[in-house]
């Protein structure tokens, strides 16, 4: 008796599809191995052995997304020869289910081997089929059309992605971390997505200072200790190792006015960065002096004093210009960079959730976090935000 029915093997590229696909199968009632859905399983493992022993052993089937993307990744390569080692163990059995995103050649999957295409199938004909195989029943909901998910909506409530800023080299990435320990030494395992940001990691060797990094809701200062590359099959991985300065970024000085707490002014700059609300006003005040002064001390009150981050705007419509024409990966960096917002501006100490959802040019977000507590007696002050911000005009 397999534990799954089914485990999916794809590149990060195509998870949006693949989602589409898996709670489809799920809705069905089928056994679905997808690694968003398995965090608490995948928790603690050592994911090279235990990703192994999940595509060889524990599944009946193993869909594969065949990509020009998942032919140049070490993780789905990895996964891939597990599954043909069961295939090979199991000769004649339709173990392995390729399903083509284009037309690239994987090593071990036959030319001859009988695939379905989702470029006509889509995630409703590539469901269907599933469970045809398995013996279950027809698609139980309808699947958005592929233009309809295009548009959307996509959504993210974690991150796979990190977030490493030199102050010295002015640039920030967002690579994919394919493994993470988080203590006072930081150690990430990065498979970069393309050139140019293996290009950055290679001249970040040398910049020991000045250096943020942030994973899940994890927020640190830096300094870079090794950046070693290693090759495997033609393919870059990266392990990089941090030691944390600082990762406490309270501000115990910030004011408030007679009418504005403190407290509810670190919620308007909780608002601005996440729904661009509450924007500094213009100073033009026809020489009222004293209305120029008093937007000037709202203004400062609300960035909070000497914060490390001053929030200005919302940091998503401009990070939507420059990823926004992949979804998921714009809202993967969207969250990790939202994450480093709060901390960093002393808004928020601790996170609860952070929802966004993407529909076409529509940003949805939810949050709910806690700022630090300030006396024992006293509960942390709560802050929660739902509204939406419309990424470009």
């Amino acid at each position: 008796m397999f534990e799954y029915d089914i485990t999916l093997s794809f590149a990060g590229e195509q998870r949006a599809e693949v989602e589409q696909i898996a709670d489809c199968l799920i809705a069905a009632g089928a056994k679905v191995f997808y690694d968003k859905y398995s965090k608490a399983e995948l928790w603690g493992k050592d994911l090279y052995q235990h990703l192994s022993a999940v595509y060889q052993k524990k599944a009946r089937y193993c869909m594969v997304f065949i990509s020009k993307e998942y032919a140049e990744k070490a993780w789905t390569s990895h996964e891939l020869k597990a599954a043909q080692a069961r295939a090979f163990a199991e000769k004649g059995a339709e173990y392995i289910l390729p399903v083509r995103f284009d037309d690239t050649e994987v090593a071990g999957v036959l030319p001859t081997t009988g695939f379905l295409d989702f470029r006509s199938e889509g995630a409703a004909g590539i469901c269907a089929a599933a469970l045809e195989k398995l013996g279950k029943a027809t698609v139980p909901h309808r699947i958005p059309s592929p233009t309809a998910a295009a548009q959307g909506p996509f959504s993210c409530d974690s991150s796979p992605r990190a977030l490493i800023l030199s102050k010295e080299l002015n640039v920030t990435i967002f690579p994919l971390v394919a493994e993470s320990t988080w203590s006072d030494q930081i150690e990430l395992s990065i498979e970069p997505e393309d050139k140019e940001t293996d290009a950055v990691l290679t001249k970040m060797r040398g910049q020991k200072r000045g250096m943020l990094v942030a994973y899940g809701l994890d927020v640190a200062e830096v300094e870079l200790e090794s950046a070693v590359r290693s090759t495997v099959r033609g393919e870059a991985l990266w392990k990089l190792q941090f030691r944390a300065k600082r990762s406490d970024f309270r501000n115990d000085m910030e004011m408030g006015t007679s009418g504005t707490t403190a407290e509810q002014f670190a919620e308007m700059r909780v608002r601005r960065l996440l729904l661009n609300e509450f924007l500094p006003q213009r100073n033009d005040q026809g020489g009222n002096h004293i209305g120029f002064l008093n937007n000037l001390m709202q203004e400062n009150l609300i960035q909070g004093t000497n914060p490390i981050m001053a929030v200005e705007k919302s940091l998503f419509p401009d990070l939507f210009r420059q990823l926004g024409s992949s979804p998921q990966p714009f809202l993967e960096s969207a969250w990790i960079s939202a994450v480093v917002g709060l901390k960093l501006s002393s808004a928020i100490e601790h996170i609860d959730y952070l929802k966004l959802a993407l529909s076409g040019e529509l940003l949805h977000v939810k949050f709910r976090g806690y700022r630090h507590r300030r006396y024992s007696n006293v509960e942390p002050y709560k802050i929660e935000v739902s509204g939406q911000l419309r990424l470009a005009e």
